[in-house]
């Protein structure tokens, strides 16, 4: 009896350890089900936007019923939902913040991580870093994503400029197609599909390149005679000095003229030169602005790019400034008082320079009224040089 007692607790232990098997075998068969097929699941992401697509493949309809994807409290609702050869692809547009972000993809709790790093220059970013995500890594274009993707045309809609050198790309634009549909201003080539162009095939890949480095290598294969003439000039800006034309260009397109992230009068300036934010702002108490930076802008007076004079002006500053206050044009003395010079002698205050309206103003802004440089009560100002 007690042998009988025995084996049935051995045999219960058994179908037990059976079943939980069979539900262990099951339950993994279900979440192999769900397939995340870009990007990686732990992977470091360089972008110019702060988001990416996540490509689920789904084999189970019931699976789709529960799919859920979460960023921490926050569920992300599918951009696009396909169903191809009995299977299903699930299209996601994430947003993401500098550093790491992390996501959960159910049925199975699958934890996903992504480290976001902000794409404005090419300088110091290294895709071929383990870790590293590319669409484009080892081919084109998955060959699960041609099943919905069309790569040999376009839309009937959509109009290709006919170019006299390079080809047109139209597999770029069905994933891509974001760079005409959001965004104001397109770089031409961008514009017409010669994606190609920048982004040179390996041929015995068949993968896209993405330029490491100086992009201007690469910019003034085009843009020829601007580099050269800016390369000669006495005063360079330094993004151009650096070669790093996309650190304000967007080489695809994007919201503001000339393909600049920012309005270039200003707000792209001082993401910079952060000094000068201030100036920017609409409540300004105690700091007198000067109107042309509310109106014109930085570029009003510095030339982005390069010129012959110091802080890129376009002019020299006596010349600059009289372009407005045009009163004092070829007024070499005179100003605030008799015999008091505009130009000519060296500045007391920066005796490498030679005296000019800057010399007592401030071009930007100041406390002072006239945008002086002290208070002119008191003889503030006289008494910097006339000490």
């Amino acid at each position: 009896m007690a042998f009988l007692t025995k084996l049935r607790k051995q045999c219960a232990v058994s179908l037990i350890s059976t079943l939980a098997f069979f539900i262990l075998v099951a339950s993994v068969a279900q979440a192999g089900e769900i397939t995340l097929l870009a990007p990686e699941q732990q992977c470091t992401l360089y972008a110019r936007l702060p988001s990416t697509h996540f490509i689920v493949r789904v084999g189970d309809k019931n699976d789709l019923a529960q799919l859920q994807l979460d960023s921490g409290s926050e569920k992300i609702i599918p951009l696009a939902t396909r169903l191809k050869n009995d299977t299903y692809y699930v299209h996601y547009r994430v947003p993401l913040a500098p550093g790491e972000n992390k996501f959960t993809l159910s049925p199975g709790g699958r934890k996903i991580t992504i480290n976001y790093k902000p794409l404005r220059t090419l300088l110091n970013a290294n895709f071929n870093v383990p870790g590293v995500y590319l669409y484009h890594r080892t081919e084109t274009m998955h060959q699960e994503c041609r099943q919905c993707h069309e790569v040999e045309k376009v839309p009937e809609d959509f109009y290709i400029k006919p170019v006299p050198y390079g080809t047109n790309s139209p597999v770029c634009y069905t994933c891509h197609k974001a760079i005409f549909e959001e965004t104001k201003w397109q770089h031409s080539p961008a514009a017409n599909l010669m994606c190609e162009t920048c982004h040179q095939q390996v041929k015995d890949v068949g993968r896209i390149s993405v330029t490491i480095g100086k992009d201007a290598t690469l910019c003034y294969h085009c843009h020829l005679v601007k580099g050269k003439a800016w390369g000669d000039m006495a005063h360079i800006h330094q993004p151009v000095g650096f070669g790093v034309c996309s650190i304000c260009h967007n080489p695809h397109g994007d919201t503001y003229r000339f393909q600049l992230w920012a309005d270039g009068r200003a707000e792209l300036c001082v993401s910079c030169h952060v000094d000068k934010e201030i100036l920017l702002k609409k409540e300004t108490e105690g700091i007198k602005v000067h109107g042309i930076i509310r109106g014109g802008g930085c570029v009003a007076c510095h030339d982005p790019h390069a010129s012959e004079n110091p802080y890129m002006l376009y002019k020299p500053v006596n010349e600059l400034c009289t372009g407005c206050h045009n009163d004092l044009i070829g007024v070499t003395k005179g100003h605030p008082v008799g015999g008091h010079p505009l130009k000519g002698p060296k500045n007391p205050l920066k005796p490498d320079k030679e005296f000019n309206c800057a010399s007592c103003h401030n071009p930007h802004g100041s406390q002072y009224q006239y945008l002086l440089i002290g208070d002119v009560l008191g003889g503030h100002v006289c008494a910097k040089c006339h000490n």
